[in-house]
């Protein structure tokens, strides 16, 4: 019985070729916008996922207000982290990026200016799960002038050279030794480098100072941890360390400070919710808005509910036409529920026609729609087996 519908179905198709490719067509350009935004979707809510334990790692950022203004920054001192390891029994491990692009990087006749340049603490492989092709990730930032370079920089300077172990110059460093090579960061990071310098080579990033904001400061809760006793705990900080250095350069404590309508105290962002959730200014990179995924979802939503509308009212206005069919039908004793199966089927194969065609298009369409949307994104997100799944649902 089904193998007739299919059958039938499938004659009827061909025999309205006009009808048909009308339907399918405008079924195709539907579901291909429609898959478009999900991929761009997808890729904006699959930020830092990739990293082990992102569920329990946070960004410190800074909040304050000072004569009126509000301040809410990623940017935050030098020793916060050791702080945070140190005192509170909530947090597991910290770990520091600190900016240093613009540097001018030599090696014997090639020269240029590298911007993604960062500073990094020793367990920077350990506590973020970026891949380090050679070297080791416990030592590779450990010494000072130890740098960490990606493969495309080794290309870069070195060509076919062995890059490990090599000696280049970087602006104010001088000398700096390479250690480690690492892979291409994600796309979907918040972060991309292009070389890593250890932070024990700049002098400054030892300051004990608390009112001197530069650099971004992550750490990772414990698996049974309290983000709550966190917070509690800093704002314990701020009093223990950032009260005297306000008190000796504004001649007031914090107590006077909060009556003069002033405040100092930090809050957490969870790696996962940088990209889209930040409330931070000063971002290692340019951030997205959780409002557009919004939006994009119910562009999506809506482009597909205008192709179904379309769909019926071209079915609705050959239905005169296949009237003759029904009734004949019904003469020859087929059942409702016969010929509802066959209008399904129909249904179905045009379904099916306009989402085969539409991964097509997504495949030949895909680098056009990277180079508008400033992505790299590939068909391997929809041929993930849920998105399969969604696809399969989307045809019925």
């Amino acid at each position: 019985m089904i193998k007739n519908y299919f059958k039938v179905a499938f004659r009827n198709i061909m025999k309205h070729k006009f009808f048909s490719a009308i339907n399918i067509l405008g079924m195709t350009i539907g579901v291909t916008a429609c898959l478009f935004l999900i991929l761009y979707i997808a890729d904006e809510l699959s930020y830092d996922q990739f990293h082990q334990d992102a569920d329990r790692m946070y960004q410190v950022g800074l909040h304050g207000k000072i004569a009126g203004q509000d301040i809410r920054t990623a940017s935050t001192c030098p020793p916060l982290y050791r702080a945070m390891a140190e005192e509170i029994p909530d947090v597991e491990e910290t770990t520091r990026l600190a900016n240093n692009s613009g540097q001018v990087v030599k090696y014997e006749d090639k020269a240029f200016t590298q911007d993604k340049i960062f500073c990094a603490d020793s367990n920077f492989f350990s506590f973020f799960s970026f891949e380090l092709i050679k070297g080791d990730p416990t030592t590779a930032l450990k010494e000072p002038n130890s740098v960490v370079i990606t493969q495309a920089m080794a290309t870069k300077y070195f060509g076919n050279e062995e890059p490990m172990g090599k000696i280049i110059s970087m602006g104010e460093f001088k000398a700096v030794k390479v250690t480690g090579i690492a892979a291409e960061s994600p796309s979907n990071s918040h972060v991309h480098f292009d070389m890593l310098l250890s932070s024990v080579t700049r002098e400054d990033l030892r300051s004990e100072r608390w009112l001197n904001n530069y650099l971004y400061t992550y750490y990772k809760l414990q698996p049974k941890g309290s983000l709550a006793n966190v917070e509690a705990q800093l704002k314990q900080m701020v009093t223990k360390y950032v009260g005297p250095e306000v008190e000796q350069m504004m001649g007031i404590n914090m107590a006077q400070m909060e009556e003069q309508g002033g405040e100092y105290g930090y809050f957490n962002t969870k790696l996962t919710d940088i990209h889209l959730r930040s409330e931070a200014r000063d971002s290692i990179e340019p951030a997205g808005n959780i409002t557009y995924v919004y939006s994009f979802g119910a562009i999506a939503l809506l482009i597909i509910v205008i192709a179904c509308i379309n769909f019926m009212n071209l079915s609705t206005a050959r239905s005169s036409g296949r009237a003759k069919e029904v009734g004949l039908r019904k003469t020859l004793g087929s059942l409702r529920g016969q010929m509802v199966g066959q209008f399904l089927t129909e249904s179905t194969l045009y379904s099916l026609a306009a989402v085969l065609l539409s991964m097509i298009a997504c495949y030949t369409l895909m680098p056009y729609f990277n180079t508008l949307s400033g992505k790299t994104l590939g068909m391997d997100t929809l041929m993930q087996p849920a998105f399969l799944m969604g696809i399969v649902g989307l045809i019925f």
